[in-house]
């Protein structure tokens, strides 16, 4: 993949063949319930910063990284997709 955080749309080499269409309704639903659990928490911390007089939802919202930031969250994407795409195509995971 190249530097571009959207690469992940055009991936540098085929990831999916039919032999793993069986694992890629697992690995959908175990990404929807992670997803969950995160959208859940998110919910819960914004509420409970709000009960302490911080309402962080506007902020959130309107929040633009800084260069550095963007980087960092451009890395992490990139390690999210090339862990959810070694997956299934049945490869190591990159990270230790």
């Amino acid at each position: 993949m190249n530097g571009d955080p959207r690469s992940f749309n055009n991936p540098d080499r085929p990831t999916l063949t039919a032999d793993d269409m069986p694992g890629v309704g697992q690995a959908v639903m175990t990404l929807t319930h992670e997803l969950y659990v995160l959208i859940d928490r998110i919910a819960a911390l914004e509420a409970v910063l709000e009960r302490h007089g911080l309402d962080v939802s506007t902020e959130i919202e309107a929040f633009k990284p800084d260069a550095e930031q963007q980087e960092r969250l451009n890395e992490r994407g990139r390690a999210l997709v090339a862990r959810v795409t070694n997956a299934l195509a049945g490869e190591p995971d990159p990270l230790p």
